[in-house]
C-alpha cells in the first residue's frame, strides 16, 4: 500500500510539474528576443523549464514534455510540409528529452520531493553537456529542412552553397539562444538550495 501511494504522489508530481514546465517554456517563447526573417528566433531561455523537469524526473518523461512542447511551437510556427516539421519542430524541441540522461538514478531521485532539489543535485556538467547536444541535434535538423526545403534563400543572402547557408543561418540565432539558455541554467543550478543543509541539520 505504502509503495503504491509512493508510485501514485510521483505520477501526479510528473503530471504537474510537466503542465507547468511546458506552459512556462511556450509563454516564454512568444517572448522574442531577436526573430530572424525566415523563421527561428531568440528567446529568454524558453527550453530551460523543459530542461529542468527532464533533468527532475529522467528520459521518458523528459522525451513526453519535450515532444508536447515541439507540438505547441506548432501554433504560429513556419509549417511547409510534414516533413519540414518534422526537422525543424519534432527533431528540434523533442531533443531537449536527451537532458533526462543528465538526471539522477530513478532509485535517488524519487526520495527526493522537490524536482528543483532534483535538478540542483544532477550536478553541473552533464545538464551543460546535454543542453549542448540537445541545441546541436536542432541544429541539424534545422540545416537539413534549410538545405531541403530553403535553399533557394541562400544566392539572395549571398551563398553559393545551400548547406552554408543553412548552417549559418540557424546557428547564428541557435547559438545565441544556447547562450543564455545556459547562463540561466548555471545561475539556477548555484542558486537552488541542495537541500543537503536541512537533512544534516533533521539528522
Amino acid at each position: 500500500m505504502e509503495v503504491y501511494m509512493s508510485s501514485n504522489k510521483e505520477k501526479i508530481l510528473k503530471i504537474t510539474s510537466g503542465g507547468v514546465c511546458l506552459a512556462l517554456s511556450f509563454i516564454l517563447s512568444q517572448v522574442k528576443l531577436f526573430e530572424m526573417p525566415m523563421g527561428g528566433s531568440v528567446t529568454p531561455a524558453s527550453c530551460l523549464p523543459v530542461i529542468i523537469f527532464g533533468i527532475a524526473f529522467g528520459p521518458v518523461w523528459g522525451f513526453i514534455v519535450a515532444f508536447l512542447l515541439s507540438l505547441l511551437q506548432l501554433i504560429g510556427g513556419y509549417l511547409l510540409t510534414p516533413f519540414q516539421v518534422f526537422l525543424d519542430y519534432t527533431v528540434g524541441y523533442t531533443a531537449l528529452g536527451l537532458l533526462g540522461f543528465a538526471s539522477l538514478r530513478a532509485g535517488d531521485r524519487e526520495k527526493i520531493a522537490n524536482p528543483l532539489i532534483r535538478f540542483r543535485r544532477a550536478g553541473i556538467i552533464k545538464p551543460v553537456l546535454f543542453t549542448v547536444a540537445a541545441y546541436f541535434v536542432r541544429w541539424i535538423g534545422s540545416v537539413l529542412s534549410g538545405v531541403i526545403f530553403y535553399a533557394e534563400y541562400a544566392k539572395d543572402a549571398g551563398y553559393n552553397s545551400a548547406l552554408i547557408y543553412a548552417m549559418v543561418y540557424n546557428g547564428s540565432f541557435l547559438l545565441a539562444d544556447m547562450g543564455i539558455c545556459l547562463a540561466v541554467l548555471v545561475v539556477f543550478h548555484f542558486v537552488i538550495p541542495s537541500g543537503k543543509e536541512k537533512e544534516q541539520t533533521a539528522k
